[in-house]
């Protein structure tokens, strides 16, 4: 009987603990300092295609601007990859085609596509680099790259 009982509990402890402890949740209270997009890019969770001079007229604002090739070479194409993101989160990215992303300013620092960048009026706050074997995860996996996202945005508006 004893032992029936010390199985339970060690088998509740156990749940308890899966439950709490293995849980995918992002954590956005943790007192790490973030930049909030601006409001109008959280929205549907789409990619908004743009043209470099409508990204001229985007200096006061903070977005997330993806810059891709007519191909890829990823075993799973990464604008999957942030679709799953956009899509759960509900925040717009700027899509822009690599050719036309270096006739931008962010071409002199981010050389290589795909990319995504973190833009705050105008400067680049963080990028993806295509050329680090350490960012290849976030371009393959959705929770890979939200963890990156995490360490500069929120994921709600204000």
């Amino acid at each position: 009987m004893l032992k029936n009982k010390k199985v339970i509990i060690i088998f509740l402890i156990g749940i308890l603990l899966f439950v709490t402890g293995c849980t995918h949740k992002t954590n956005q209270n943790d007192g790490k300092e973030r930049l909030y997009l601006t409001d109008k890019y959280y929205n549907k969770g789409e990619y908004v295609e743009v043209t470099k001079d409508e990204l001229s007229s985007r200096e006061n604002e903070t977005y997330l601007l993806f810059t891709y090739n007519n191909y890829c070479n990823l075993s799973v194409p990464c604008d999957q990859i942030f679709a799953k993101f956009m899509d759960k989160y509900n925040i717009d990215i700027l899509s822009i085609p690599y050719e036309d992303f270096k006739e931008t300013s962010f071409y002199e620092t981010v050389k290589f596509a795909p990319s995504v960048l973190i833009i705050n009026n105008s400067k680049i706050v963080a990028y993806l680099d295509a050329e680090s074997d350490a960012d290849l995860i976030r371009y393959q996996d959705a929770d890979e790259f939200e963890k990156w996202l995490n360490e500069y945005i929120f994921f709600v508006s204000k």
